[in-house]
């Protein structure tokens, strides 16, 4: 196990129907029968995940959502995803086409997130309504203070929305796509390289849709840790369904 891989986080995985599937997985399959009522389902009855978000991308179907499904999964302690129960939780059903294997039938990606951080704003009440996240790959030699300083000023910045929550913030420690989750499940896989998505991302979380101008804001920050920035990501997702005890970091 690698020693990164602990202490509270989340499991956060984006995907897509993959494109050699759309004939045979229609959205409600993929997004209810098995994410929903099989997956989360089993999940949320392990010991050591018993909260569970979906979300959907407010840009889906564009080229700026090419994984417009989020599932997040709020853990007290990441490390429960390198035992036994969390390698046992299935990923066939009968409720899916074909061969029932979820990473047959769509993309995947799943990071392992380390929470560093949590600024609170207004009084929260049940799940938040809508996220922005805001995720970058800092230039080499950009330091953590530096990094620290800019989601500090981003916070700052977003908070004057009147429907503003709060923010938790966090770095990644693992990350896999369908490759590396087949050999994870012991299924045959390929020799695909691990991915390299951002390694810090903020969570901004709101009652109602934030206001463009506040995304607005978000792009338009001048900081030079962003501007120099090898990656630069940002989403806004609406809440779908919370199962569990729908608890995120309270």
């Amino acid at each position: 196990m690698s020693s990164e891989i602990k202490g509270p986080g989340l499991l956060w995985v984006t995907s897509r129907i993959a494109p050699s599937a759309v004939d045979i997985l229609d959205e409600r399959t993929y997004l209810i029968d098995w994410y929903d009522n099989t997956h989360i389902a089993e999940i949320i009855q392990t010991k050591g995940i018993k909260n569970a978000f979906r979300y959907t991308d407010v840009e889906k179907g564009t080229p700026d959502a090419p994984r417009p499904y989020l599932a997040f999964y709020p853990m007290l302690d990441l490390a429960f995803t390198q035992g036994p129960d969390f390698k046992h939780i299935t990923v066939k059903s009968d409720c899916l086409p074909g061969s029932g294997i979820c990473y047959d039938l769509a993309d995947i990606d799943v990071s392992y997130l380390a929470l560093v951080g949590k600024m609170e704003g207004n009084a929260k009440k049940g799940p938040a309504q809508y996220i922005m996240t805001s995720a970058i790959e800092p230039a080499n030699r950009t330091s953590e203070e530096e990094v620290n300083k800019f989601y500090d000023e981003q916070t700052a910045a977003i908070s004057k929305a009147s429907n503003y929550l709060r923010t938790t913030r966090y770095r990644l420690v693992y990350a896999r796509t369908n490759a590396q989750s087949r050999k994870l499940k012991g299924l045959p896989t390929t020799d695909e390289p691990a991915p390299e998505p951002p390694t810090w991302q903020a969570v901004h979380e709101f009652s109602a849709e934030p206001a463009s101008d506040v995304r607005d804001r978000v792009k338009a920050n001048p900081s030079e840790v962003l501007k120099k920035a090898r990656q630069n990501e940002l989403h806004v997702y609406k809440l779908e369904i919370a199962h569990g005890d729908k608890k995120f970091f309270e």
